[in-house]
């Protein structure tokens, strides 16, 4: 999202700058306002393409036969304006999203905004809240293929975003995401057909990470044939063989890789492409195009070992190693570390899952040493939480040095304490190292998790008539195309970023995969690629105030499985049904709510019954909520509603009572008055009292149970003796 401002919003303006001169022909004025009207589509998210085409043949109306000519020159700057900014308009009609949210309607909820794929998070959740699994998993993958996979590792930035961290705590969106996968793949449902092939273009694609398969997945959904070239044994790159079992059971990876194979994907295993299988080969193999989403697979040990003494690794191929292993790979070592004492450095998940398989392989002791504090660690807080269940000692505010030992094997790890320094400008304190404080720590093995790179080495020698540009050991792109310096080869995920999360890769796969179906039909890529689509809202769940104010019963103490902890089977269990509900009906439904906060201005301020006391509204966690004031202090009105620019809340009078819901939560439930002449209901008994309280005394008018327009025609027959009907 930009803060540039919305290029349709300022159109609307120049044109309505001009019709307000009101200097201006028969033929401005009738094309002008049809103009008008499409813009207005295109802000409420109701227009398509032919709109915008409209617009552009609308004002060659105005160029060619304006009489004014004061018209001419406005149209002109109309089609400058849309040729210019073309693309902000594309995205408004293809993707119903507004970069600069300044149409209400087409405003992104911040969960889809801050997730990497734009997965369509209060859709889903509406539909786990009404038991409807295989639609919310259907849905879900739409912007990623592996949710069962996601729903159990991704770093879910959707949570960071989550609007009701502002009333409580955010809503569990994770743990829905896997129980939508879970209960889909309980039901045993048989797999979709596979996409028709539109097209006749073979892509290839280097890598079966989540980067790759993502690729691979959208452009199959696409009619591509695409065939996956993966180096090592088993698919899913780093997702099997960077995390550990406990955290991704491999039976569910397969699973959903299994889908994507069934989409008409071939995954050809222990296929590296080098040397003369490289990139060049792949061209002459009839391969239209290729992309790259090799990861980064290369970790660092960043002191010295002078010696070169053993059991001094690196966090990523100590874990590659490790899987390998537990997948029963061909000659791979299935080491165990009974007795010994391990240090890990580093405080990322790399670095906590290190620690965690360590135990699970036997060491009588493991501890993580990480130069900063416990709060600026980047690992996700719940891994720490069970790495501290499990055993495992933290020491804060360390930092390695070097290693040392005997007989070519590490016996320590040489250290020193850190300081924070005074906040820089930014208000982040460095760690400082503290003269005189050095140590030594003991240590069978030390490993190293402090970073990772990509391994770039196969493309050495691969293109015979270019090279793919790279700069610091990252692959080079074109942020808009994502294509490298060599034509008709793509690139994404962390072989492009570094080292990033699998959320990440998935959304450059799928980025990738838009970018090459519009290179294979000679197009450029959409405007919309890099952003999320704000799809048509599912009706919200109906929920009372106390269903909304409930803080949410997914707590992950209890999902933790103590019995799992020693093993390498999955060590958190997922959500019940029950508690899915619960956590559905806690959404806020921002897809539809666009925190503007109108209902509480009018509220207090026009009205002055001061009912809607939503503090989240004001963006400050600190102004409090309550949903059940509005039930107690709601007179009905209904003004909140007709303020409200997205619809979000709504009035409806059934069975005797005005209901009023703000996002499928009620506000309020009132009896209604109906009106003795016409026998239509107008209002409710609150809001009567609550006008006869603010009229005075000898000004209340009689006939209460009268409407409004009732009471106007019998006042008009007593005045004048005419009955209007």
């Amino acid at each position: 999202m930009t803060a540039s401002g919305c290029k349709v919003k300022e159109l609307q303006t120049l044109i309505q700058n001009f019709l307000s001169d009101r200097e201006y022909c028969g033929i401005c004025r009738r094309n002008f306002n049809h103009i008008l009207t499409c813009l207005e589509a295109i802000r409420d998210g109701a227009a398509s393409i032919d709109h915008l085409n409209k617009i552009y043949d609308l004002t060659n109306q105005i160029i060619n036969f304006c009489q004014c000519h004061k018209g001419k020159v406005a149209a002109e700057s109309v089609t400058g304006h849309l040729r210019g900014n073309e693309s902000n308009f594309l995205v408004h009609i293809e993707n119903n999203i507004c970069p600069s949210a300044e149409c209400p309607k087409l405003v992104p909820a911040p969960c889809q905004s801050a997730c990497p794929a734009g997965i369509d998070i209060p859709n889903y959740i509406a539909l786990v809240g009404m038991g409807k699994y295989q639609k919310a998993l259907d849905l879900i993958k739409e912007d990623v293929p592996l949710p069962g996979s996601l729903g159990r590792i991704c770093e879910h930035p959707c949570q960071k975003a989550c609007r009701r961290a502002l009333v409580d705590k955010p809503v569990s969106i994770c743990a829905l995401k896997r129980l939508a996968y879970d209960k889909s793949r309980e039901a045993n449902r048989p797999s979709p057909e596979p996409p028709q092939k539109k097209y006749n273009e073979k892509v290839a694609v280097i890598g079966a990470g989540p980067a790759g398969l993502s690729a691979s997945y959208f452009l199959a959904r696409r009619g591509y044939r695409v065939t996956i070239f993966e180096a090592m044994p088993e698919a899913g790159g780093m997702l099997a063989y960077g995390i550990p079992p406990y955290r991704l059971p491999r039976e569910v990876l397969r699973d959903e890789i299994a889908g994507i194979q069934a989409m008409g994907v071939e995954i050809r295993l222990n296929s590296p492409i080098t040397g003369e299988n490289g990139i060049a080969n792949l061209f002459n193999r009839g391969y239209a195009a290729v992309f790259i989403g090799t990861g980064a697979w290369k970790g660092s040990i960043p002191v010295p070992n002078p010696e070169g003494l053993e059991n001094v690794l690196d966090g990523v191929t100590f874990l590659r190693t490790v899987n390998a292993g537990l997948m029963d790979e061909p000659g791979a070592k299935r080491d165990t570390l009974s007795g010994k004492k391990v240090v890990v450095v580093g405080g990322g998940n790399v670095a906590i899952d290190a620690a965690r398989v360590s135990l699970r392989l036997g060491a009588r002791e493991v501890r993580i040493v990480y130069r900063r504090t416990r709060g600026e660690m980047p690992a996700l807080p719940e891994e720490i939480m069970d790495a501290e269940k499990e055993g495992i000692q933290f020491d804060f505010l360390v930092a390695p040095v070097g290693v040392g030992g005997e007989n070519g094997i590490v016996k320590y790890i040489e250290c020193i304490r850190n300081e924070l320094s005074r906040p820089d400008t930014g208000g982040r304190r460095k760690p400082v190292p503290v003269q005189g404080s050095e140590f030594k720590m003991e240590a069978d093995m030390v490993i190293f998790a402090t970073g990772q790179q990509p391994d770039l080495s196969f493309l050495e020698n691969g293109a015979a008539d270019g090279k793919v540009d790279v700069q610091q050991n990252r692959i080079v792109v074109n942020p808009e195309t994502m294509e490298t310096s060599l034509p008709g080869v793509f690139a994404g995920g962390d072989a492009v970023t570094g080292p990033a999360s699998a959320i990440k890769a998935m959304a450059a796969g799928k980025q990738a995969a838009a970018a090459i179906h519009a290179f294979l039909r000679g197009q450029k890529p959409a405007a919309g690629i890099k952003y999320p689509v704000k799809r048509k809202s599912i009706p919200p769940i109906p929920t009372s105030p106390r269903e909304k104010s409930d803080q949410g019963r997914v707590d992950l103490h209890q999902l933790y499985r103590a019995d799992k902890k020693s093993t390498f089977e999955e060590v958190m269990s997922g959500i019940s049904e029950e508690q899915a509900v619960s956590e559905a009906k806690r959404c806020l439904r921002c897809d539809l709510c666009i925190a503007c906060g109108n209902c509480v201005d009018v509220c207090r301020h026009q009205v002055g019954a001061d009912a809607v006391k939503l503090g989240y509204l004001s963006g400050n966690r600190d102004t409090e909520t309550d949903f059940t004031r509005t039930g107690e202090r709601c007179i009905g009105c209904g003004t909140c509603a007709v303020n409200c620019p997205t619809g979000a809340i709504t009035m409806e009078d059934n069975h005797g009572f005005r209901e009023m819901r703000m996002c499928g939560g009620l506000m309020s439930r009132l009896e209604l008055v109906y009106c003795e002449v016409c026998g239509n209901a107008f209002a409710t008994e609150r809001h009567l009292a609550y006008i006869n309280k603010q009229l005075k005394d000898g000004l209340k008018r009689p006939g209460n149970n009268t409407c409004p327009e009732c009471a106007r025609k019998i006042w008009t027959q007593n005045v004048y003796g005419v009955r209007i009907c």
